[in-house]
Formats: structure tokens, sequence, C-alpha cells
């Protein structure tokens, strides 16, 4: 998966900022980035990121004219692109829908979950799908069981160092 999001709750982990610390070097040497997309009182939301596939993304240039259309610029710097993001977030103190595309969300689905105000969607995983639901079952199917898979190394002792380096 290209990016995720990730809700980090302030008053449940109190050393967030020292964890990302610790873990950066290794995320980073394994082409995996943490951008804030926001911040309140409470928590924290992460965009986690692998660098070559959000610059594969961003390539795209039927995701490019797309995001033109919200005012994106510069698709050769993803934290150009996520710092745009992250002031349309704030400015609309909400999800603005083109976080999709960030999230390699197929650009059907992004551009039906628009004009469908999230309506008469086909079918639903990690996101409303409005276009190939045979795809897109499958990618959920996928998304499940590494999420599983982590989770389990995780609940077995394994370190995130060890377990980043085998899901890239």
């Amino acid at each position: 998966k290209a990016s995720n999001l990730i809700s980090i709750n302030k008053n449940k982990i109190h050393n967030f900022k020292q964890i990302k610390k610790k873990y950066k070097k290794c995320l980073n040497c394994n082409g995996i980035y943490i951008f804030t997309i926001s911040e309140s009182q409470n928590y924290y939301l992460l965009l986690i990121y692998h660098r070559t596939s959000l610059e594969k993304i961003l390539a795209e240039k039927s995701n490019q004219e797309f995001l033109k259309t919200y005012g994106y610029k510069n698709f050769t710097n993803i934290l150009s692109c996520l710092r745009y993001l992250k002031i349309r977030m704030h400015l609309q103190k909400s999800f603005p829908h083109e976080i999709g595309i960030f999230l390699n969300y197929p650009l059907p689905d992004v551009k039906g979950f628009i004009k469908n105000n999230g309506q008469n969607f086909k079918c639903c995983g990690q996101w409303k799908v409005y276009s190939d639901t045979e795809s897109a079952e499958k990618l959920f199917s996928q998304y499940t069981k590494c999420c599983n898979r982590f989770c389990s190394y995780l609940a077995n002792g394994k370190h995130l160092e060890n377990i980043i380096g085998k899901a890239v």
C-alpha cells in the first residue's frame, strides 16, 4: 500500500515524538516516511507513506490532471503536495476528497465518491467503490491479510524495525 492514515491519541501515547524520532531512521532507510497531516489538542493525524509508491501515483498524468483542479502544482515534490493537502484539510476542517489519490484509491472511485457525495457505491471496504469491484475486493482481502500478519508479528513480540524489513 502506498500510504495510510493513522490517528495517534496524545492522551494514550505521551511520548509519540520520541517514538517517531527513534524509528525515523529505520523507516526512512526502507523508503517509509511520516507526514503530520493535522494536529489537534488530543490527536495527531499522520500519513505514513512509501516514497517510491507515492511518487509513482503523483507521476500519473490522470492523477495530476485531477489534482490540478484542486490547486496542486509541483508533482515532483511529494512534500509540496503533502503540505498543500495539509492546508486544504485545515481550511476545510475535514478530509478533502482528493486525499483518496494519496491513499492510492482508484481515480474513478475518488471521482465517483465526489460526484455521488459518498452515496450509490457498488461496494465498500477500505474505500467506497464506484468502478471495478472485483479488483477492489481482491485488494481489500490483501490489505486485511497484511494487517492481520502485521498485528500478529507485533503481538508475538517482534520489533517494528524487523517487521518493516519484511513488509517492504
